[in-house]
């Protein structure tokens, strides 16, 4: 025990293993308000889509980076940011003309994201794209650039969240009723929309693109079981979100070759049965 205690200490004290908490911490406090949203609102599946999406800009822009050498990350994440916003934006206006249901337009740009990623990655002559990474996340790897541009949409997101509360909460829960108050329902389904895009692109570097849309629905849902409102539901859900990551970066720097990706889903998982059971048990007395 005094081994694994001293193990976790010494590596608690490294400056990338700090990085990697530090993002952590603001991913799931970040996801975890963005998943109440998208789960009651019934699109719990659009961070997988947008996150193929993603994941599609982010290998055309690292493309163009080996094409053009004075591109770089950073310009790889602009173009992928700019793709999944775009793609949030395409999702809701499909949804919302009624030609879609979610699912299935949820589906369109997740085949047309991995479609295209693996089209440019197996075209391209440049192999130093980091699939690995982008697949499975590479939060040991983050930089202090990508934690301010996750802290900035942390902000960004809570103060929209606050101002434009009630609006918000009536769109989800009544969509007819908000509109016959006077609430104008379709630009706040395109700033949820932009909201989980933008969530997802920042959110790669933890979980990477095929467990990105775990972190959306997990803390929601695993909130949900344990509370009787929306105002409950909103307050616990980051908590089972930074117990994910904490407890599944943890059990990474315990198991060296495990990777924190995968930790954190399966550890998110975890909670989210133990509520569940923890609701029935709850419901038989």
């Amino acid at each position: 025990m005094e081994t694994i205690l001293s193990s976790i200490i010494s590596y608690l004290s490294t400056g990338f293993i700090q990085r990697a908490f530090i993002i952590g911490i603001i991913i799931a406090v970040l996801s975890s308000i963005v998943s109440v949203y998208t789960v009651l609102k019934r699109l719990s599946l659009i961070g997988d889509g947008l996150a193929h999406t993603a994941y599609g800009g982010i290998a055309i822009g690292l493309a163009l980076g080996g094409i053009i050498p004075s591109l770089g990350d950073v310009d790889a994440y602009l173009v992928g940011g700019v793709l999944v916003i775009l793609g949030s934006v395409m999702i809701t206006k499909a949804i919302r003309s009624q030609k879609f249901s979610g699912d299935a337009a949820v589906a369109i740009f997740l085949t047309l994201g991995l479609a295209t990623g693996v089209f440019v990655t197996s075209i391209t002559l440049n192999y130093g794209f980091a699939l690995d990474a982008l697949l499975f996340g590479s939060i040991l790897l983050v930089t202090w650039n990508q934690i301010y541009a996750a802290a900035f949409v942390l902000v960004l997101t809570m103060f929209l969240i606050v101002v434009f509360y009630k609006p918000l909460l009536y769109t989800i829960f009544d969509e007819v009723q908000a509109r016959a108050s006077g609430i104008v329902t379709w630009k706040f389904d395109y700033l949820l929309a932009v909201l989980a895009g933008v969530t997802v692109i920042v959110s790669i570097p933890i979980v990477g693109v095929l467990l990105i849309s775990a972190l959306l629905v997990l803390p929601a849902l695993t909130s949900i079981q344990l509370t009787r409102s929306f105002k409950q539901t909103i307050l616990l859900s980051p908590v089972f979100g930074l117990a994910s990551v904490v407890f599944g970066m943890l059990f990474a720097i315990i198991q060296p070759h495990a990777a924190p990706g995968g930790t954190v889903v399966l550890v998110g998982l975890s909670i989210l049965l133990i509520a569940i059971v923890t609701k029935k048990i709850r419901a038989s007395f």
